[in-house]
């Protein structure tokens, strides 16, 4: 008789017939978030799946034994999924969850920038009149063709924007050198850590916008706001990934806040009802794949 799989969610917030689903699967146990990664790989020991909201998870990986990790979003940090594997550990995002909202907060972005929409809305002044920029025949650069991006990119060329790629193996600062726009949607590994730095920014075209959603791993936020104050980048936006969500106590969203030029959320982006309905639906489903013996969405990272 085959051994009953043993699965243990954190703080994931299911549905009743999702919980089913699961249970159908072996013997289910549903606890509160963790409050340290210590507690997370305690409770988990004999699991055969792991399900997290993601707290404490990234911490918890290197001391996870023969176990299936899943959860209801797409980034959860830089790791080495091969170190990973060595130890029986396999992770699963949600890859594809939040790729409508995302693009959604980056076309506002978009559009916020070019149009300056931003300080028109409900003003008391009245402005100087004035013409601004559309995203008609702009060259938008996309960083990372990944999910996320090629949404972005489709979304841009809908507008009548001229859109690029920056795939790996690419020249960056050729690729980049004439972009009205640089949308960085790269995700966190070896490959991509600052891979946008000062020299990056300062070498851009004078007027150039940049929008970013993803980790500031794969950026120099010091080096965005030199090249700004230079002259160089005319405004950016940021989602403030991966401070906690809707927090503007912390240290990187007070720095991005002090740049008047810079409009910037507090890890807002991807945060819709229907991401976060696909999130867990996607790991549920990531959960019936693996222990049906064709895993889905397994991360690759270096």
């Amino acid at each position: 008789m085959q051994k009953m799989k043993k699965i243990i969610v954190f703080g994931v917030k299911f549905d009743d017939l999702q919980k089913k689903r699961l249970e159908r699967l072996g013997e289910v146990e549903y606890a509160s978030s963790p409050a340290s990664a210590e507690e997370l790989v305690t409770k988990s020991k004999g699991y055969d799946v792991i399900c997290s909201d993601g707290s404490f998870l990234f911490d918890s990986l290197p001391k996870l034994k023969n176990v299936f990790v899943t959860y209801p979003f797409i980034e959860l940090g830089a790791f080495n999924s091969e170190k990973l594997k060595k130890n029986g550990v396999y992770v699963a995002n949600t890859q594809g969850s939040s790729r409508e909202t995302i693009a959604e907060w980056a076309m506002f972005m978009v559009l916020a920038l070019f149009r300056q929409f931003i300080p028109l809305v409900r003003t008391k002044k009245q402005p100087e009149f004035q013409l601004y920029e559309s995203l008609v025949g702009k060259k938008i650069l996309i960083v990372g063709k990944g999910n996320i991006g090629t949404r972005i990119g489709d979304l841009c060329t809908a507008f009548d924007a001229k859109v690029d790629y920056f795939v790996h193996g690419d020249n960056l600062l050729k690729k980049s050198s004439d972009a009205d726009m640089v949308i960085n949607c790269l995700n966190c590994n070896s490959s991509t850590k600052n891979l946008l730095n000062e020299k990056f920014f300062t070498s851009l075209k004078k007027g150039a916008y940049f929008v970013s959603f993803v980790r500031y791993y794969t950026y120099d936020i010091d080096g965005l706001i030199k090249s700004i104050n230079a002259g160089v980048v005319a405004g950016a936006a940021i989602d403030c990934d991966p401070e906690e969500v809707f927090d503007t106590s912390n240290a990187f969203y007070k720095k991005a806040l002090a740049n008047p030029k810079i409009l910037v959320t507090p890890h807002v982006a991807f945060s819709s009802k229907f991401a976060s309905a696909n999130g867990r639906e996607f790991a549920v489903q990531n959960i019936e794949n693996y222990l049906a013996g064709h895993p889905k969405r397994i991360l690759t990272k270096t």
